[in-house]
């Protein structure tokens, strides 16, 4: 039930995101972007990463296990304020390098399928949305620590 929940708030933040929500009618204008934090805590790159993760592992969207929705990942990964989505796009990034220089080789296969588990396991990680939140609050918590370290 609690994974269905999480479904629903990314797939809501990533209609939000991309203007395809609406407040209204079909005729009524886009709803605005989603906050920096959502109403499940993430904020909007930790959000929207983890929709077109699970979007890819359900093979909708136009996203795939394949390297160009391996790539967006990582970008987007890089964004977000969740120490987690950050460690776990830094993982990705590296089967994704691989794949891309396997392009056409015989090694492309077992490149390819490196790249797939390991965003099988970034969309994992998405599922726990409790620790994503709380690696938000202590990357938060860390900064603020850090800028009063700084003005002593």
């Amino acid at each position: 039930m609690r994974a269905m929940t999480t479904v629903a708030v990314v797939a809501s933040t990533l209609l939000a995101i991309s203007g395809c929500a609406t407040s209204g009618p079909s005729g009524a204008p886009a709803a605005p972007a989603a906050p920096a934090v959502t109403a499940s805590g993430l904020d909007e790159a930790t959000a929207a990463v983890c929709g077109i993760a699970n979007q890819a592992t359900l093979g909708e969207g136009g996203y795939d296990f394949d390297v160009a929705t391996a790539s967006q990942i990582v970008t987007l990964g890089q964004d977000s304020k969740s120490t987690v989505i950050t460690a776990a796009a830094n993982v990705l990034s590296v089967p994704t390098r691989q794949a891309q220089a396997a392009a056409g080789q015989p090694e492309e296969a077992s490149h390819l399928a490196e790249l797939r588990t390991a965003m099988l396991k970034f969309q994992t990680i998405c599922q726990d949305v409790d620790a994503l939140v709380v690696s938000i609050q202590e990357s938060e918590f860390a900064v603020d620590d850090d800028a009063v370290k700084s003005t002593r």
